[in-house]
């Protein structure tokens, strides 16, 4: 049986650069752990989130350089 990508995922390939994402998609896109995320970006080895509210997100953009292998 096939494996199909969360809708998270599916959506972040849609989404413009100024998207906002949460963790749990993040964690997805680098194929790691919700911990290992936050460790990642204090160590600014992935983008830095930012708070809207008391919500803590990420840039799709961003995300998207990265995951290119643009430097932070």
């Amino acid at each position: 049986m096939a494996k199909t990508a969360p809708p998270d995922l599916e959506a972040f390939s849609k989404a413009p650069d100024a998207a906002k994402v949460r963790v749990n998609t993040v964690a997805a896109l680098f194929g790691v752990s919700i911990p290992t995320v936050w460790r990642r970006a204090r160590a600014g080895l992935i983008p830095a989130p930012s708070k809207i509210g008391g919500t803590t997100v990420w840039s799709v953009g961003d995300l998207r350089r990265a995951l290119a292998g643009a430097p932070q």
